[in-house]
């Protein structure tokens, strides 16, 4: 009796390794994606923040907020986020919007119902987006 030696995979081996790199790409994309959204909001929130910075040591220079260098022209758009100001001498909003198409529009809960905002006070909302 001789012995045959077998070079190579079977295609028992080969479908359970296909099945077990389908499970792991199940589990590992999403979470992928979902780290990628919070990853563009985090830099969303920098931006918001910084000019927020901006605002104050102009108010604390002038007493006002209109003149700033934001004011009228608010921090450049960016591939996922549009950003706008709105401005009295007393007050301001900074608000990043979600560009829609891009995945940061899926971000449900920092664009429905609002986007990400701060105000003068530091009132920053959606709540759940700068936690």
């Amino acid at each position: 009796m001789t012995k045959s030696i077998s070079h190579g995979f079977s295609l028992i081996e080969l479908l359970i390794t296909i099945a077990i790199v389908g499970i792991l790409s199940s589990i590992a994309i999403p979470s992928y994606k979902s780290y990628l959204i919070k990853a563009r909001r985090s830099e969303a929130k920098t931006v918001l923040l910084q000019t927020q910075a901006s605002f104050e040591q102009f108010y604390s220079q002038n007493n006002k907020y209109t003149g700033a260098p934001f004011a009228t022209t608010p921090p450049a758009a960016t591939t996922y986020y549009t950003y706008a100001t709105t401005v009295t001498a007393t007050t301001y909003t900074i608000t990043a919007t979600a560009v829609a198409g891009s995945s940061q529009a899926s971000d449900t809960p920092c664009t429905t119902p609002t986007p990400i905002t701060i105000n003068e006070t530091g009132a920053q909302t959606p709540t759940a987006c700068w936690s």
